[in-house]
């Protein structure tokens, strides 16, 4: 079997039945990265796996020669093990943050529309939308 790259693997619990939550990351990384002139993922692998319970991690394969690398891992709360990798997160992935992690690594170049907005005002560390609601609520006192 030849495989197609760069390459994405969703690898998720099937157990823990997470299998639409799967599909839909699959779906949103290929409207976003379907594209061959902004950037685009040759393939994307879902892989239900039967033996790990609680995982879910995406990985990526640039091609033939490279080893895979995981770009996303769900973090164990009742784990012993360490877990302060750059790729561990808590919870789930927003789909902005997963199409922000997989652009940084395979097409820098590219943006990401109002993707690359929103990232901005994250990193910014100031919310417009936020700190109005926000003074909103107070002033309701709630």
């Amino acid at each position: 079997m030849s495989y197609k790259y760069p390459r994405v693997n969703i690898q998720f619990c099937a157990k823990c039945k997470w299998h639409n939550r799967a599909v839909w990351y699959l779906q949103e990384l290929m409207q976003t990265f379907g594209d061959e002139e902004k950037g685009y993922i040759a393939e994307i692998a879902l892989q239900p796996v039967q033996d790990m319970p609680g995982l879910f991690q995406v990985d990526l394969l640039r091609g033939e020669d490279y080893t895979p690398e995981i770009i996303y891992k769900r973090k164990f709360k009742k784990s012993t093990e360490k877990q302060d990798e750059d790729y561990y997160f808590e919870g789930f992935p927003d789909s902005k943050l997963l199409k922000t992690l997989i652009r940084n690594k395979l097409f820098p170049e590219a943006g990401l529309g109002h993707i690359d907005r929103y990232n901005a005002v994250l990193n910014s560390g100031s919310c417009t939308d936020c700190k109005v609601e926000n003074n909103e609520t107070e002033n309701r006192g709630t």
